[in-house]
């Protein structure tokens, strides 16, 4: 009887432990969200050089330790030839990179950022001048197409 309760103490033991670590898997330390907020207007009033610009954060404070910011920019319905062109951090949570823009029209910009371990890639439209509305074409492009564009860049 003393060896089935010598040999059982240690067995509950380790299943009391296994317990406890299954319990708190799900509830301890969780990944908070990383958010992304693209600072570019929506609206610029001519062609030429444009600051696209992010913040990046998670919880309350600025993400100053992003593994990448890249911009992807295309005009409306053109995203096979969209340009990706890459961000440095300037402080405080913000990293931007310069593009102009040629001529009038619409245009998008998805910032993929990856950060702790965590990729979000937001995206913005942006209108460039007064296009005229017959020539904008919609744009209905999926997100993972970008995701190709990424090249070197997927192996952060």
């Amino acid at each position: 009887m003393k060896k089935l309760i010598g040999l059982a103490l240690p067995l509950m033991l380790l299943a009391a432990c296994g317990s406890e670590e299954a319990d708190s898997a799900g509830t301890g330390n969780s990944l908070e969200e990383v958010v992304v907020e693209i600072n570019t207007p929506q609206t610029v009033e001519q062609t030429g050089e444009v600051v696209l610009s992010a913040t990046v954060t998670q919880g309350d404070k600025a993400v100053e330790d992003a593994d990448e910011v890249v911009y992807e920019v295309w005009e409306s319905g053109h995203r096979d030839s969209s340009e990706m062109i890459e961000a440095e951090h300037t402080g405080d949570g913000v990293y931007e990179a310069e593009t102009a823009f040629e001529e009038e029209g619409v245009y998008l910009i998805q910032a993929h950022t990856s950060a702790r371990r965590l990729h979000v890639m937001p995206k913005q439209e942006i209108t460039v001048g007064n296009p005229d509305p017959a020539s904008v074409e919609p744009d209905d492009s999926d997100d993972a197409e970008g995701m190709d564009k990424m090249g070197d860049h997927s192996g952060h």
